[in-house]
């Protein structure tokens, strides 16, 4: 628990309510739930149907917006009646949901590969890495264009060395083959068939090996990229570069004096700084004004819900006593809300805790004044009118107003406006200086810095040209290999164009063969049913191959795209080779420098259309990985929903949720339509992806024999309420909580395995004891394992369970093993942990 409590936790609920309220019925979906979940962690929640298991996922990610209690995501508050479209949108993206039912959540009419994409769109995915990579594309892109260069070339030729490699014995065998080839009687009609079938077959292995090999080396360079986009952001460049990159800096900063006096110079560095610390200051005053605002009104409604509850169980009630005891309660509420909107006037700059602590206190207060004002106050033959003494009491003694957060709320304030206030004044202070600093352009100076520079530029030209020699060798060297394997490549081409002629007039020939064959009426039918068969079998197979043939050609759109990224250009290399072949020929050496050539995503103007290619790019590069997580082929991106399986399908589902890189993913009975094989390896997935990309998970499920392989925390839920919950282990070894046990005594184990299913019944007797004027609070029962009820029940529920254990440990021929002994320590606010005593086994 220790090491748990180390890890960050990243969603909190905190006394969750969703009821719904039918002509006067009041059905508690969700009462007072309240749990953590962690970086890494699973949390199981379980409990039969219509415990309210889905209804806490669903409000999570506010598809239910009206309940009560509080949510908080990363610290931020996500729960309450109104919450901004930025925070909205930080929900959208940071909770992902896994449905139960994988085919109704997906739309049929979208590939895959659409399906994918809309949440990279919808929640700013792509937009942030597209600006993160374009902050400084240029500069990358210069800084490594030759080590691009090389690398793309060198797999551009490991792609064409690959195709040869598999291609040329596959076209040596087949021309031979195909232009040899005749059909016998002596065989059957399926195996002439498969005689020259095989063509497509192995072709088809062929291009799907070729294929996969290029797709990987395409990731290889996307990753060069990011590699060297690393080392420019962390300096780690050549010795000239780094002294170039530090002249430019110096440069401009020359420049800028030239204009300014060296005072307003730093006071424009400085401003610039001021400036974003200005905007910050101003956008947190406004997000702890907006979330105070939220939380006071959630609190109201909250208090607004209760009183609602209150009045419906006081019309409801058939008891003297339980109907006055509501309407106190309605009344108190009342006051609540009173008090609570009076505060929030004065109180308008309070964090989350502090106003969570008003409310606390204000509990408190109510406890107290009930106790004092209202307990003693009954329904009897001489006092007729009653409620009007309630009404008399509460409006006369009630006054609840927390002074001292009045003043830390105006501490705060004055603290953020004073700040804000200091940060404009210099501000101004610093326009002054720069505007006093401002002097004419001295173009003799100007000149001078940039004649300067020029000299400095030079030389690093030419310190690079000696830098990077060994570079154009290297390039020249891909430059003849390339040659070399484009021609057997071609060659290669024309060996299939050849093939597929030949395969094409067999084919013609082996439709004669088969109705030659035919001699009566009985045969005809039976060739021409054998025609139909093979015809649709080629057809198959010919369709599959036409499909490589457009995979390729979006393959090569890819290639392209990428190509632009990393600034490669083909034409550059060509056009210096052959200069320098000329140069040498003319003067007997090669030239000492390359020529730049200009490539029009050099120029700003046409950065947006860069922009878009290279987002067409990371969309797929995104999509295919996303799909390889789970465990399916980049293939299967373009296909529609109703082609695939179940298990399929909830892969596809477990993509979606994970591509927007979510902190919390909910698990709404994600098994539950899968066969038990399929049901292994999707829950298998879940755990190794939470664990890889340290996200949160709320797993909600009937099997609990899975749960206890996932989770590592359980929540036993039943009518609304946690009703016990810890450590997966401890309430698996020892349930406490009588619901629990019958949970687990429903479980099918080897053990009874010839025996008939049992009949379990879900008692409610428990919660006779839970009924006014009772009050169940939450107890610690031994390491990580908490029950929720009475003193009495968890009491006599503990000493069964103890009782339970001594049995067993009677029947054990061991004496050296140690029993837990639970024992109880309640609290009134909060959970504290209790201690186990370990005693001896005894015969």
């Amino acid at each position: 628990m220790e090491q748990e409590n180390k890890k960050r936790t990243i969603l909190s609920l905190d006394n969750l309510k969703k009821y719904f309220v039918n002509q006067g019925y009041i059905n508690k979906a969700v009462d007072g739930v309240s749990f953590d979940v962690h970086e890494g962690e699973i949390v199981g929640l379980i409990g039969e149907s219509g415990s309210g298991k889905t209804t806490v996922g669903r409000t999570l990610l506010r598809l239910y917006e009206d309940y009560n209690g509080f949510v908080r995501l990363n610290d931020k508050i996500i729960s309450g009646k109104h919450i901004t479209n930025k925070r909205r949108k930080f929900l959208r993206r940071n909770i992902q949901m896994i449905f139960q039912d994988p085919h109704a959540s997906l739309n049929g009419q979208k590939t895959v590969y659409s399906i994918l994409k809309e949440p990279l769109l919808v929640n700013g995915v792509m937009k942030e890495k597209l600006d993160d990579l374009f902050s400084d594309w240029s500069n990358v892109k210069n800084s490594f264009k030759y080590t691009f260069q090389i690398n793309a070339m060198a797999l551009d030729n490991q792609n064409y060395r690959e195709i040869n490699k598999a291609a040329k014995p596959f076209f040596d065998k087949w021309v031979e083959k195909l232009s040899n080839f005749e059909f016998s009687v002596n065989y059957s009609n399926e195996d002439n068939f498969t005689h020259f079938f095989g063509y497509l077959e192995e072709k088809q292995n062929m291009e799907s090996t070729i294929i996969n090999n290029m797709y990987s080396n395409t990731s290889k360079l996307l990753e060069l990229y990011y590699d060297c986009q690393q080392k420019y952001r962390n300096e780690m460049l050549s010795a000239p570069e780094v002294a170039f990159v530090k002249a430019k800096k110096q440069y401009a900063r020359k420049l800028e004096l030239a204009k300014y006096s060296a005072e307003a110079y730093a006071a424009k560095e400085e401003l610039q700084e001021l400036k974003k610390l200005l905007k910050h200051k101003k956008e947190a005053r406004y997000d702890l004004m907006v979330e105070a605002n939220n939380t006071f009104v959630n609190f109201v409604q909250e208090y607004r819900n209760e009183m609602l509850m209150a009045n419906i169980s006081r019309l409801a009630a058939s008891d003297l006593d339980y109907y006055l005891y509501n309407f106190k309660m309605e009344k108190l509420y009342a006051k609540r809300i009173e008090a609570f909107k009076e505060i929030r006037k004065k109180c308008k700059f309070l964090e989350f805790e502090q106003i969570k602590d008003i409310s606390n206190e204000l509990d408190k207060y109510v406890k107290e004044f009930y106790h004092v004002f209202l307990e003693n106050i009954h329904f009897n033959k001489y006092e007729l009118d009653v409620k009007k003494q309630v009404v008399q009491q509460i409006n006369k003694y009630f006054n609840y107003f927390p002074t001292e957060y009045i003043q830390i709320s105006t501490d705060l304030k004055n603290k953020f406006d004073n700040e804000i206030l200091d940060i404009q004044n210099r501000i101004d202070g610093l326009n002054e200086i720069i505007v006093k600093g401002r002097r004419p352009v001295d173009k003799e100076l100007v000149n001078k810095i940039e004649a300067e520079f020029k000299k400095i530029e030079d030389n690093y030209i030419l310190g690079m040209d000696e830098f990077l020699k060994s570079y154009r060798n290297k390039i020249e060297k891909f430059y003849a290999e390339s040659i070399e394997l484009k021609a057997q490549y071609h060659e290669l081409v024309n060996a299939q164009t050849l093939c597929n002629q030949k395969y094409e007039e067999i084919k013609k020939k082996f439709w004669d063969f088969l109705k030659f064959q035919i001699k009566d009426e009985k045969s005809k039918k039976e060739i021409e049913s054998l025609i139909k068969i093979y015809k649709g079998d080629l057809e198959l197979k010919e369709e599959t191959l036409k499909s490589f043939n457009i995979e390729k050609k979006y393959l090569n759109k890819d290639i392209k795209n990428l190509y632009i990224l990393l600034g490669i250009d083909n034409k550059w290399v060509e056009l210096n080779i052959k200069n320098a072949k000329k140069v040498k020929t003319e003067t007997g050496e090669k030239p000492s420098s390359w020529k730049h050539r200009k490539n029009i995503f050099n120029f700003k103007f046409f950065e947006p259309l860069a922009r878009w290619k290279i987002g067409e790019l990371l969309y797929k590069t995104i999509i295919y990985k996303s799909l390889e997580d789970v465990g399916l082929l980049k293939q299967f991106a373009y296909r529609y929903p109703h082609e695939f399986s179940g298990g399929q399908l909830q892969r596809i589902v477990i993509a979606r949720a994970l591509i927007s890189e979510p902190k919390v993913v909910v698990a709404d009975e994600p098994i539950a339509s899968l066969d038990i094989s399929i049901q292994a390896q999707v829950v298998n997935l879940l755990k190794d992806l939470c664990v890889k990309k340290n996200i949160g998970l709320i797993f909600i499920a009937h099997d609990l024999s899975m749960v206890e392989y996932v989770a590592d925390n359980i929540q036993i839920m039943h009518l609304g309420k946690i009703v016990e919950f810890g450590k997966t282990e401890a309430i698996y070894e020892h349930p406490i909580h009588p619901y629990t046990i019958n949970l687990f005594k429903a479980v099918p184990k080897i053990s009874n395995s010839n025996e008939k299913f049992q009949n379990v019944s879900f008692e409610l007797d428990y919660l006779e004891a839970q009924k006014f004027p009772n009050i169940p609070e939450v107890f610690n029962v031994g390491p990580n394992h908490y029950v929720y009820g009475t003193r009495e029940q968890v009491n006599e529920w503990t000493a069964i369970r103890n009782q339970t254990e001594k049995e067993k440990s009677l029947n054990d021929d061991s004496n050296d093993e140690t029993v837990l002994e639970y024992t109880l320590i309640m609290t009134n606010d909060k959970v504290k942990k209790s201690k186990v005593k370990p005693r001896k086994k005894t015969k």
